[in-house]
Order: C-alpha cells, then sequence, then structure tokens
C-alpha cells in the first residue's frame, strides 16, 4: 500500500480543509481524523463512506428518484454516483463554502453537465426561496461535529417537506453527543411529518438516519422483503442490512415499519 499524499491543503474561516489520496482512495478532512467526503477513483458507481450509503436506504420504501437535493454537498460522492449509476436522475447540490465547492469539482468529479447543478449558497435561502420540488432532499450538515439546532427549527422543516413531492421523503444525518439531544431532535422532526419516519443508526458510527416521507410510502413494510435482492442488484448497496438494522431501531407498527 501506498503511502496517502496531501493532495491539497487550503485554510478556510476556521477549518484547515485538506484532500488525501492514497492508492485509489481520495478523501477529504478537515485537519482532523473524521473523513468528510470518499470516492474511489474509477470506481463512480461506488459509495466508500457508510453514512452516504445509509442514506439512501428510505429508497427501499418509494419508486427511484427523479430529482435530489443535496443539502451539505462535501466532496459530492452522492452526486457523483448518481450520475453514473442513474444518469436520467437530475440533482441540486447546495454548498455555503466557495472552497468545498471548488473542490468538489477539481477533486472529486463533481458531475458537470445539466443533470446536476453545485450552487454556492446558504441552504436555509436556497430552501426558502426554492420553486423546484424533489422526491429525495439529503441534509446532512455538521457545525464542529455536531447537527445545528436550526435543522429541526418548525419553519426550517416546513420549507424542506413543502420541497417534496407526493412520494417524497427527506434524510437527515444527526450527529449528536447523547440520547437527550438524539430525542430533542427526534420530537421536532415527528410531528413535523406526521410520524411518517423512521430511523436508521449507522454501526461504529456516531451517526443517526432519519428517513421523513411526505406522505406514507406506496410500498407498503410488509413487501419489503421481498424487493431487497433486486434492490441490492440495482443499487449496489446494502439494502438487506439496512433493513434488518431498522427493524431493531424502531418500534414495531411505528412510522412506516
Amino acid at each position: 500500500m501506498a503511502e496517502r499524499q496531501l493532495l491539497f491543503s487550503q485554510q478556510d474561516a476556521d477549518l484547515t480543509v485538506r484532500v488525501w489520496q492514497q492508492d485509489d482512495r481520495r478523501w477529504l478532512d478537515f485537519d482532523d481524523t473524521v473523513i468528510q467526503s470518499e470516492i474511489t477513483l474509477g470506481r463512480p458507481d461506488y459509495l466508500p463512506l457508510a453514512l452516504n450509503r445509509h442514506m439512501l436506504a428510505g429508497i427501499m420504501f418509494v419508486d427511484l428518484p427523479k430529482r435530489i437535493l443535496l443539502a451539505g454537498t462535501g466532496g459530492g460522492a452522492t452526486a457523483r454516483y448518481f450520475a453514473h449509476k442513474f444518469p436520467e436522475v437530475r440533482g441540486d447540490a447546495v454548498e455555503l463554502s466557495p472552497l468545498i465547492c471548488k473542490i468538489a469539482r477539481d477533486f472529486f468529479e463533481f458531475p458537470l453537465g445539466d443533470s446536476w447543478q453545485l450552487h454556492t449558497q446558504d441552504i436555509k435561502r436556497y430552501i426558502a426561496d426554492c420553486q423546484q420540488q424533489y422526491d429525495l432532499i439529503i441534509i446532512d450538515i455538521a457545525e464542529e461535529q455536531i447537527t445545528p439546532d436550526w435543522i429541526v427549527e418548525r419553519e426550517f422543516l416546513q420549507h424542506c417537506r413543502s420541497l417534496l413531492t407526493e412520494q417524497g421523503h427527506i434524510a437527515f444525518n444527526l450527529l449528536v453527543n447523547d440520547g437527550t439531544a438524539l430525542m430533542h431532535f427526534l420530537a421536532a422532526i415527528h410531528p413535523a411529518f406526521e410520524g411518517v419516519m423512521n430511523c436508521l443508526s449507522v454501526v461504529d458510527h456516531r451517526n443517526i438516519v432519519v428517513l421523513a416521507y411526505n406522505n406514507p410510502p406506496i410500498i407498503l413494510a410488509e413487501k419489503i422483503p421481498n424487493r431487497l435482492d433486486e434492490l441490492e442488484q440495482k443499487w449496489g448497496l446494502e439494502f438487506m442490512m439496512f433493513y434488518q438494522q431498522m427493524l431493531k431501531d424502531n418500534l414495531k407498527c411505528s412510522g412506516v415499519l
């Protein structure tokens, strides 16, 4: 195995933004041990970070999304994945930092062309002004390695839900320090989506993925096990493991399970 190489390093506000490469791995960090984004060179159909894969678990309850919003772009690995795996899908990625946007394009193969657009903008402003509707919104935003409280403010959640199609859903990445903080976020999301939600913990990580649906999913819970093999073949993701973990993380007949 080759030594890792530092490809890029630059200060951005109070963060040192770095891009590394080792063999076919390329990743982004903020001068700490937490990998913010990662791709495998030559494998655009693969998402090496477990969190990126878990954020797509809600697909098992719905049809293939036609339009996606990424709130918090990172290196754009998810956009790269969709552009290769499902080129018919359209998407918008919103990132506050111009430097991160540049890195996504220059180092992480953010897709160019008409299918995906990269917006340098505050996500709160984008959500408030947006006229587009989405089948899937992925919210992956942290401040000092913690999910900020404004993510679950009533107005922000209402704006997000208003952008969903009838069968659309939102995947939230929650980073919390304890159970009390987790319950605070869940207590805000639950009423905003009338309880049509479920949780998925990322094993061996702090992340909790919350999947919140605009309406009850068209694919009923009892039909999910029969879909898993086909989904794994189509998406290259471990849907069986996602489903089994959901059964552990959620009470039966709660949310969408």
